[in-house]
């Protein structure tokens, strides 16, 4: 964590939902109580993804699909989530962010019933997609609640923390679900998904309340208009480019990369272990955010951290040890790490707080776009030329990014002034 007085949680909320009736109005909780409860749903839910999701393509190929299948189902998965990002986000703009949160934990257990009582390639597919369009309102609504409590003195320090406790779930995640698909095989792993919907429940019930920043100019049909506007804002097209960027790695990693572990011999627990070192160097290095955006700024970091991405890639089939691949596992998560939260505060300077939903549905797209795209593609490589291409392939794509995130630096610097 860093060092120092708590930083402070910016403003008070605004006034709750006005689509609220005057006397059925819940009081918001206080700002330093609200980040808890934010920071608490971003632990429990992204252990509960990493529970389960490094664990699906395994499942996938136990069930007899080919590494090229798994590609397409996790590419076609993430169709749905691509086109319901933008009225995600306007659904919070409008609303407030404790439904769509709710909605998100519904998704979830929905998910993980499947995976439980329907068993076969194509039901798992089902399973990922709505885990996919549940991770939309798990990482729109609370993106949102942390751009309102925040001032643009604390909003870097703020969005560290909302990103070191989502690495905390991370961490913990995989090494819980390897521990149980070793013991206990995949459907035990997919029930224990299920069952910490429990306690996300209780918490969105407390995040009901959470401010919300109306729109009323744009009805949520018509959303997608506002996409022009946003994307033409100084730098936003710079930060949605490294957004799209870091899924091509972070898609990589979470859809080939147990499966190269795999490869090379690793045992169920250990791939857990690696895949939650991803986790961990994610954790430290957000802790760290504040002073690296102070000392580097956040263009220069931020094309660090892209770069960071393309060398671990590049190294990972050059390794076949569990302690090399756990220092390539460190140099993903460092990338990870820093460009997650950089991107998001970036983006809240950028636009007009009526919009923060909308801006965090499109940067969603964006993301979700290259996460139908990349594993497709990444799958083709791999099918033709074996797991090690596959990660080539990603390094040589990041080494194309590069440059081009040089080019975009003079927009990102003037997009992280408010």
């Amino acid at each position: 964590m860093v060092t120092g007085p708590e930083p402070s949680a910016g403003p008070a909320p605004r006034s709750p939902n006005p689509s609220q009736p005057d006397g059925t109005r819940r009081t918001a909780p206080r700002p330093e109580r609200l980040i808890a409860y934010n920071n608490a749903l971003q632990f429990i839910s992204n252990a509960a993804w990493y529970l389960a999701a490094p664990f699906i393509p395994l499942y996938l190929v136990a069930q007899g699909a080919s590494v090229g299948v798994v590609g397409v189902i996790i590419g076609i998965s993430g169709v749905i989530p691509l086109l319901i990002s933008i009225h995600a986000g306007a659904l919070v703009d409008q609303r407030g962010p404790g439904g769509v949160a709710k909605a998100s934990v519904v998704l979830y257990a929905v998910a993980a019933a499947v995976l439980v009582g329907l068993h076969g390639v194509w039901w798992v597919g089902v399973a990922y997609t709505l885990l996919g369009v549940a991770n939309i309102g798990f990482a729109v609504a609370p993106q949102a609640i942390v751009a309102t409590i925040s001032t643009p003195e604390t909003r870097i320090r703020n969005y560290g923390y909302y990103a070191l406790w989502n690495s905390a779930g991370a961490i913990i995640g995989p090494i819980i679900g390897g521990a149980v698909v070793w013991r206990w095989g995949y459907v035990a792993t997919f029930a224990l998904l299920g069952l910490l919907m429990l306690p996300c429940f209780a918490v969105t019930v407390a995040l009901t309340s959470a401010p919300a920043v109306p729109r009323q100019t744009v009805s949520l049909a018509n959303a997608h208009t506002l996409v022009g506007s946003i994307l033409r804002r100084p730098g936003v097209g710079g930060i949605m480019f490294a957004s799209a960027m870091s899924q091509w790695g972070n898609t990589l990693q979470q859809s080939f990369y147990p499966l190269y572990l795999h490869h090379v011999g690793l045992s169920a627990n250990l791939i857990g272990i690696v895949i939650a070192a991803v986790s961990l160097a994610s954790m430290l290095v957000r802790s760290l955010i504040t002073r690296g955006v102070a000392q580097f700024g956040y263009a220069r970091l931020l094309l660090a951290a892209t770069a960071l991405a393309g060398v671990s890639l590049a190294i990972t089939p050059l390794l076949r040890g569990f302690w090399p691949l756990m220092g390539a596992s460190g140099l993903m998560g460092a990338s990870l790490g820093f460009t997650q939260p950089l991107t998001m505060s970036l983006l809240v300077g950028s636009v007009g707080a009526d919009m923060w939903g909308v801006a965090f549905g499109v940067r969603q797209s964006m993301q979700r776009l290259s996460s139908v795209f990349s594993p497709v593609v990444y799958g083709l490589v791999i099918a033709a030329y074996g797991l090690e291409a596959g990660f080539f392939a990603g390094a040589l794509t990041f080494a194309v990014a590069v440059p081009v995130m040089a080019r975009m630096t003079r927009h990102l610097a003037s997009a992280s002034t408010d």
